[in-house]
């Protein structure tokens, strides 16, 4: 299992990532939503502490990016 969900999330990066070398704009939302669609597979499929880990890296991420935003 554990290489399933790794297999599956390099997969998805790479097609995201082509995805934005792409010109031709269907290519380009194909690519993203095959991507997108991998990556939340591969989540889906990871043990609960890949996802723990990865639900507080983007919660301390989501942070930090709040925390730099100008106050009016």
């Amino acid at each position: 299992m554990l290489s399933t969900y790794l297999l599956l999330l390099i997969i998805g990066l790479a097609a995201i990532w082509l995805g934005l070398n792409m010109v031709e704009e269907v290519h380009v939302i194909a690519a993203f939503l095959t991507g997108g669609m991998l990556l939340v597979v591969a989540f889906i499929l990871a043990p609960a502490f890949v996802q723990i880990g990865v639900g507080l890296l983007l919660l301390g991420l989501l942070q930090r990016l709040k925390a730099e935003q100008p106050r009016f």
